[in-house]
């Protein structure tokens, strides 16, 4: 049978429908918390829009690896102090994004002059980094990167890492 006449069968189309409406169907289904955060909101936070953040730039970890490796960037850890002092990138500063969202505006005056900062948190679906980057961009700090990986990337790849085990 020919691409035309199978895209003109009547028959394939509506195999074709039904196959994605019982997607749909069942992805709903399988996953009613997600669906309902989302309809909740929830997930509008995480979207950026490149022209309203024209300073943020996401990195890989051969990125983020090389930055750290040549010293050329300042790292902030965006996870909470006591992640942070179990472990972090070597040279990171502790900038807790909770912490700064209830008020602790002295965070910001932790972050020294650099031609760079890259912001990371955990990893995977940790939001924290993003959140950050937001209201650093809004206090006008500028040349920031977001380090998507995050910790658990670090991690996984065997970089070296640091603790502050006596705090």
């Amino acid at each position: 049978m020919s691409l035309k006449k199978i895209l003109s069968d009547r028959q394939t189309w509506a195999g074709l429908g039904l196959i994605v409406g019982l997607s749909i169907i069942l992805g709903l289904a399988s996953h009613p918390r997600l669906v309902k955060r989302f309809i909740a909101g929830e997930f509008k936070q995480t979207f950026i829009l490149k022209e309203n953040y024209p300073q943020l730039v996401f990195i890989s970890l051969p990125e983020a690896e090389d930055a750290w490796s040549r010293r050329q960037a300042v790292f902030l850890d965006s996870r909470s102090r006591e992640d942070f002092n179990r472990g972090h990138i070597p040279g990171a500063v502790s900038v807790p994004f909770e912490e700064l969202k209830m008020g602790d505006e002295g965070l910001l005056a932790l972050i020294p002059d650099s031609p760079e900062i890259v912001i990371y948190c955990e990893g995977g679906d940790c939001q924290a980094s993003l959140s950050l980057a937001r209201i650093l961009d809004s206090r006008g700090f500028r040349n920031l990167r977001v380090f998507l990986g995050g910790w658990a990337e670090w991690t996984q790849s065997g970089l070296p890492v640091e603790t502050n085990a006596a705090e």
